[in-house]
């Protein structure tokens, strides 16, 4: 049984009873953590975090994320950041400062989750402007809270001058309002502004990058770094 990508929030999940075939990779993975490869230091993280191939441990999960970000992997300063950001309560204290720092390294690497957060942490400080920049960027992978939050930014005229037909498109792509809502905002643009929209929507794609995939694939993507490892 394959689990769901586990770099895909902040938050923890319900431990799940480890099988076999977790357990041999959780364990395949902290011989490749403790050599000081990062990417394996991430991952052990994430499995103490969610309890795959080994019991759920937010504790050591943490000392991992620690270990990753330290060798420079970048999902793993994500990780870290979360903690930060609310996630390690009874291991650190929150502080959006280093919540801040560390999902920024994730961010600038690409990863659309990442993007979101620090969009969100510049949004709280009031610095629409720079909120706007990684939404964005979020927006671009197809991330649909950072194309929603696009919209509004666009609807409100935050962070950039209002455009009613950039707002639509966003609100359109991000699938996240119901159709009766997508409905009621076309009907609020003129016919120049929705033929805009409209445009804008149909040339759009997402391009997720590398590193968001990767996050992504969860457990698979410690299973393929196994296997490259014992080539």
């Amino acid at each position: 049984m394959k689990f769901i990508a586990f770099a895909f929030s902040c938050f923890l999940i319900f431990s799940i009873p480890a099988n076999a075939g977790d357990a041999d990779t959780f364990n395949g993975m902290v011989a490749l953590a403790n050599k000081g490869h990062a990417e394996a230091q991430y991952h052990v993280g994430m499995m103490h975090n969610n309890g795959i191939g080994t019991r759920q441990d937010p504790r050591q999960a943490f000392e991992w994320f620690q270990k990753a970000a330290a060798s420079n992997d970048p999902l793993g300063a994500y990780k870290l950041g979360c903690y930060y950001d609310g996630q390690g309560a009874g291991i650190v204290t929150a502080d959006p400062n280093e919540a801040l720092r560390y999902k920024l390294v994730a961010a600038k690497a690409g990863y659309s989750l990442a993007q979101h957060d620090v969009a969100n942490l510049y949004d709280r400080q009031g610095n629409s402007q720079e909120a706007l920049k990684w939404w964005k960027m979020a927006g671009d992978q197809g991330y649909p809270r950072a194309l929603y939050s696009l919209s509004m930014a666009y609807s409100a005229g935050k962070g950039t001058p209002r455009d009613l037909s950039l707002s639509y498109a966003y609100f359109k792509l991000s699938t996240l309002a119901p159709r009766k809502n997508v409905n009621e905002m076309a009907s609020m643009l003129s016919k120049p502004e929705l033929e805009k929209a409209e445009k804008l929507v149909s040339a759009w794609s997402a391009q997720p990058t590398a590193l968001t995939l990767k996050a992504k694939s969860g457990v698979s993507a410690a299973e393929e770094l196994l296997k490259t490892a014992r080539k």
